[in-house]
């Protein structure tokens, strides 16, 4: 702003004032005042300086009526950019001679004549315009206030017209939207001046009740409402409808189950809150949407029983303990009765989808929603009557299934899931402190479970449980203490079984969830220092001579003479023969390449390894299947067939062992066959045998793969849980920047909306598999390519834009979410303790606070925190990299192109998918982005994005709203 020197602002002003006075008494027309005020203010200077408007009006107001000629020179003076509306309307709101009514009522008229057309006309102007509204709106509430406490004591006509003329003005100010706007960052801007109009307001409210004689207009009561009510949702509400069909929970929660079964109760819901957030939905909506998501994913699972028991474990037992958490953190219960009001609702939507019910109850044997339903009245989210009520509602429905073919698990699956939870307990208590007491009942316990489809379904229970770690903890302590037991002399054959079935157990546990999730990092017992030395699993390969570095010559020297002779029995420590067998295989493979051993003998030897114990088995499989791994595909066949021929069906005689030799065998030959297909996938395509999860060996191209998944998506409508395996494969595979890019440009060959919307949504679900370097790629590689690439932004055309766009900001937050909620780091050093409570091991993430990232944004305070929720690393660089591109991109000289067009509509998502995350992602917007956007798509913008666009609460956010609501206003006053 210019400073004026005091003397010379004084002599302006009287010259201004004997100006004023002059024209008066010669009685000159609004033209002559015109050309007779340029004397003194020379082109382009603003009156404001001088308080020009003060003038004119002290000059208008001296007489008890108005000037109505000098009123004339103030109306010319704001058509000629003379004064500006700001400076005015905070002159008027000064005039305080209420018992004046015909100077009052000529005020208000000289308001009406100009409301329409109040804006900003230059840069000093614009945060000033929302304290003169504030004071404008004030004003008129005291000329109310006042004519009402008047009334009908002095002039009953004259009040009523007074007070009718400011209700109508008061009426006119808060429904224009620019106004209101005004008046919202007034708000923000001085919360003491906005308690002062609300308190007017109430005055005037008590006052008309008491009045029984004046009867108010009903608008007065909807302005003061409105007044006092200046919530941001309310002035200016964005309007979005939650979508009718979403295809998001589904695809999330079937990636979920399969990349972290075992997260935290607190995870998962914030996960969840995040879909409801960006999604629009109510709570019930995201509850009926989350049990149907698990529903479809159940029916997808019956006929894998290990699939089936994790999925029924996460359906029956994790998600009413996600509910319960989601109704106690943003729930409401009924006044009556402790229960959820948004869970009932869910359930009645539930009832809708019957043939998907239908589908789940016959494959499942159950009543899935009475068995959803059991364990949340338990937790009293839902009432016995509401059992009874929908209970009654599927009944008939009931009794016309017909059972199928039964696939998977036997029987009621959540009854089998209800019967493993308290073996587990039991497993679990009995593995305590003195499972020394108990260990041939635990290893007949270990022995029965290893059988059917109970470990399943045991394992699945701790996994969602989050009591995994603790179970295989246990399990390993045992097996510690069965070697010990098994290695002094004179220890019966039976210690080194109960060292065999739980050594098995381990192995299959580390196969199936890998070690880093159940294991401790640097465990000291033979089991964790066998695993990081020689086992193979989820894609982690070791050297076949890394392995045999383990080996002692002399033990294997022993290992091979005995087990030549025709009686293989001596006495090797468990531990001795599991590391030493690779060796002896090793021995037994070159002596059979060279001849010096036939397909006979090498038959029996192998043979006499697995029934001395099927671990040995295992161990030695280990070894060849890393050979395998590494030598010529001529060298396969040998070291093949000797896997092949631990997986031959057990003879009679040796299924008549004691000590359960057939339940050993079964799991030793599924984690042979694991190993097998790992290294050398069968030739069939899609083997019925194993699906996996780490694989990255396929025989069919990775693009084709990808397509694959994309038409079978095109014919469901939804993802299979069986395509999540292949996508994280891919990803594994081909790195995110590859998986992400392929995925755009699947989505981007739709054409019609709906099956826009759908691939977004299951292509966000994708990312999550890793949701911050898939977001990554996406702002810093992908998104670039259809900004900068000529060819490439063909593509941003309608509809795809505005879903790229989406894609971008669903990532954004998804993104964000995750970052805020990474793990507190634990030592993973120590043992899991017996005596730690069972449930501490599902306890909830914390949620770090602290932004260590600096930036030298000159807006915005750092590390800028909503909600504990900060922008973090490497979120942070990938959003300052796209904004900057944005500010390149949006069209300088007004031009409008495809990227202006996708930048608007990013914006767009951003605030409306965002609600209060939305400024943590626009905090390094740069400031000149909005003023371009609007002056190149003024039509597409409106005061509830640029309210939102900003963070209000710091000075600089105003000031740019304040600028941007200008600019946007004076584009809509602009003749056509």
């Amino acid at each position: 702003m210019v400073t004026m020197d005091a003397s010379k602002v004084t002599s302006k002003t009287s010259s201004l004032k004997a100006l004023i006075l002059k024209a008066w008494r010669e009685r000159w027309t609004d033209i002559q005042w015109g050309i007779n005020i340029k004397t003194i203010l020379p082109r382009g200077v603003s009156g404001d300086l001088y308080n020009l408007a003060d003038c004119i009006l002290q000059q208008a107001m001296v007489g008890c009526g108005a000037n109505q000629l000098v009123i004339s020179y103030l109306k010319h003076s704001l058509a000629s950019h003379l004064v500006s509306y700001a400076a005015v309307l905070q002159r008027i709101a000064k005039f305080d001679a209420f018992h004046k009514p015909h100077c009052i009522l000529s005020l208000i008229e000289f308001l009406e004549s100009f409301l329409d057309g109040i804006t900003c006309r230059g840069k000093m102007e614009e945060e000033v315009l929302s304290f003169a509204v504030s004071s404008i709106i004030l004003w008129l509430l005291q000329v109310y206030h006042y004519s009402l406490s008047k009334y009908p004591a002095s002039n009953p006509i004259q009040s009523q017209e007074l007070l009718e003329k400011s209700t109508t003005l008061l009426n006119s100010i808060v429904n224009t939207d620019f106004l209101l706007a005004m008046f919202y960052l007034a708000k923000q801007n001085d919360p003491n001046e906005y308690a002062e109009v609300t308190k007017k307001c109430q005055e005037i409210t008590a006052f008309m009740m008491m009045n029984t004689q004046f009867k108010a207009p009903v608008t007065i009561h909807e302005t003061l409402q409105k007044i006092c009510n200046m919530d941001i949702d309310k002035i200016a509400p964005l309007n979005t409808k939650p979508e009718s069909i979403t295809h998001c929970m589904q695809a999330l929660i079937a990636i979920d189950v399969l990349a972290n079964p075992s997260a935290d109760l607190q995870q998962l819901s914030n996960q969840l809150l995040m879909v409801q957030r960006i999604k629009g939905y109510s709570l019930s909506r995201l509850y009926c949407e989350l049990i149907r998501a698990c529903f479809i994913s159940l029916n997808d699972s019956s006929k894998d029983s290990i699939k089936q028991s994790l999925w029924a474990a996460f359906t029956f037992l994790k998600i009413p303990q996600v509910i319960l958490y989601l109704h106690n953190t943003c729930g409401t219960s009924n006044k009556d009765s402790e229960y959820s009001i948004e869970l009932v609702e869910a359930f009645e939507k539930l009832l809708q989808s019957t043939p998907l019910l239908d589908t789940v109850d016959t494959k499942n044997s159950c009543n899935s929603i009475i068995s959803l339903l059991e364990p949340l009245m338990k937790l009293n989210v839902v009432s016995e009557s509401h059992l009874a009520y929908f209970m009654q509602k599927r009944e008939n429905k009931d009794i016309k299934l017909q059972k199928l073919e039964p696939t998977g698990l036997q029987g009621s699956v959540p009854s089998f899931i209800t019967r493993a939870e308290p073996t587990l307990a039991g497993i679990l208590k009995t593995m305590g402190p003195d499972f020394h007491k108990t260990q041939d009942s635990l290893f007949a316990m270990l022995c029965q479970i290893v059988g059917g489809t109970t470990l399943d379904t045991i394992l699945a229970v701790a996994t969602v449980e989050g009591k995994l770690k603790l179970f295989v903890s246990r399990l390993i302590k045992f097996n510690e203490f069965a070697l010990l037991a098994a290695s002094e002399k004179g220890a019966p054959m039976s210690k080194v079984y109960i060292f065999d079935i739980s050594f098995l157990i381990l192995c299959s546990i580390v196969q199936d969830y890998g070690a880093d999730a159940v294991l401790d990092e640097n465990g000291d017992s033979f089991f964790e220092k066998w695993v990081r030395d020689c086992m193979m699993y989820r894609g982690v390969h070791k050297s076949p001579d890394q392995i045999l570095q383990k080996c002692d010559s002399q033990l294997v020297d022993v290992f091979i003479h005995h087990l030549s002779a025709p009686e293989f029995d001596f006495k090797m420590r468990p531990h001795d023969l599991c590391m030493n067998v690779s060796g002896v295989v090793k021995e037994i493979l070159f002596a059979w390449e060279q001849g010096s051993l036939s397909a006979a003998d090498v038959k029996i030897m192998l043979d006499t390894l697995r029934q001395k114990m099927a671990s040995l088995a295992v161990c030695a499989t280990v070894w060849l299947c890393s050979y395998i791994n590494v030598v010529h595909q001529d060298a396969f066949l040998k070291p093949i067939n000797m896997v092949q021929q631990f997986l031959t069906p057990p003879s009679d005689v040796e299924l008549a062992q004691p000590d359960n030799f057939k339940e050993r065998t079964i799991l030793m030959c599924q984690i042979i066959r694991k190993m097998q297909y790992d290294i050398h996938p069968p030739s069939v395509p899609k083997s019925k045998a194993l699906t996996l999860s780490h694989h990255i060996i396929s025989r069919q191209p990775i693009l084709e793969q990808l397509q694959t998944i994309w038409d079978d998506i095109k014919a469901r409508g939804y993802l299979h849980i069986d395509a999540t395996h292949i996508i994280q494969s891919l990803l594994n595979t081909t790195g995110p920047i590859w998986f992400v890019t392929n995925l755009v440009k699947e989505t981007l060959k739709f054409h019609y909306q709906d099956d826009l919307d759908r691939s977004v949504d299951i292509v966000i679900a994708m990312f999550h598999l890793d949701i911050e370097k898939c977001t990554e790629a996406l702002l810093l590689h992908v998104l670039p390519q259809y900004l900068y690439n000529a060819k490439l932004s063909e593509d941003l055309m309608e509809p795809q834009s505005a879903i790229l766009a989406k894609l971008a900001v669903y990532s954004i937050y998804s993104a964000l979410e995750h970052s805020n909620l990474t793990k507190a780091p634990t030592s993973r050093k120590r043992r899991h303790d017996d005596s730690e409570d069972l449930d501490s091991h599902s306890s909830s993430n914390k949620i770090r606070r602290l932004n260590d990232n600096s930036s030298d944004s000159m807006y915005y305070s750092q590390g800028q925190s909503i909600s504990g929720i900060t922008l973090k690393e490497p979120l942070q660089t990938a959003l300052e990299t796209l904004f900057t591109s944005f500010s390149q991109l949006a069209g300088k000289n007004g031009d409008v192109t495809p990227q202006t067009d996708f930048i608007l509509q990013f914006l767009m998502y951003v605030v409306q998918c965002g609600h209060d995350r939305a400024q943590l992602v626009l905090q390094k917007m740069p400031s000149e982005l909005v003023p371009t956007l609007i002056k190149c798509l003024p039509d597409r913008f409106n005061i509830g994005l640029i309210l939102r666009l900003y963070d209000l609460s710091t000075p600089y956010g105003r000031k740019d709203t304040a600028r941007d609501l200008c600019l946007l206003r004076n584009m809509r006053l602009r003749p056509d």
